[in-house]
């Protein structure tokens, strides 16, 4: 009975250890290059689809399911913010940096997101369709350069959607139009092919569930 116990305590506590070490902890951390405050902002993930509330430039920590690729980004309309990352995370390369730069008028014009703010993210299947016709419906996704991920040509081969890549510094509403042109998207696809249409995406944007 003994020997019974004790395999069972090993057994639970080794697999629990197998558990804990696929998970990765990054740190956030914030390069202020202004003289103010930050009041208010959104650090997001869209692998996991987790978003932060942020009130201040306190670094902190986010446990992530394993290492790998991810794509993070921070939504502030009270400065410039610019996120950077590794290419992969690990448990060495860990750590997420957002610079925040003074706001200004023609950067803002410029350099933010250029996702239309009246494109409608409430289609009806037959304009969502119409728009796939066309070639001109895409998922948004944000990062720090133009590459497109890997698998996205297959995707929009089969599906007849692609994506169009953002700048990282994402205004509030920018980032809004964003998830909703994307969950209308996924809603689409969902009720069209079922669920198994998700198993193919290369990433999954922000707003998708």
């Amino acid at each position: 009975m003994k020997k019974i116990i004790l395999t069972l305590v090993f057994a639970l506590a080794f697999g629990n250890s197998n558990a804990t070490e696929k998970e990765v902890i990054i740190e956030v951390v914030f390069e202020n290059l202004t003289e103010k405050d930050l009041n208010s902002g959104v650090f997001f993930i869209t692998e996991t689809n987790e978003r932060i509330e942020i009130s201040n430039t306190k670094s902190f920590t986010v446990k992530l399911p394993s290492k790998g690729k991810y794509q993070f980004g921070f939504a502030t309309d009270e400065f410039n913010a610019y996120t950077y990352y590794p290419a992969r995370i690990s448990s060495k390369k860990n750590t997420i940096t957002i610079r925040l730069e003074e706001k200004k008028e023609k950067i803002f014009k410029t350099r933010y997101s250029h996702f239309p703010l009246n494109k409608r993210t409430n289609l009806t299947d037959e304009q969502i369709e119409l728009e796939i016709s066309k070639g001109s419906l895409n998922f948004i996704i944000h990062g720090i350069d133009n590459t497109i991920p890997e698998g996205f040509t297959e995707f929009k081969e089969k599906y007849g959607i692609g994506v169009q890549k953002e700048n990282c510094v994402v205004d509030p509403l920018s980032f809004k139009k964003a998830n909703e042109n994307n969950q209308m998207i996924s809603d689409y696809l969902t009720e069209k092919y079922g669920k198994n249409w998700l198993n193919e995406l290369p990433i999954k944007p922000f707003g998708i569930k």
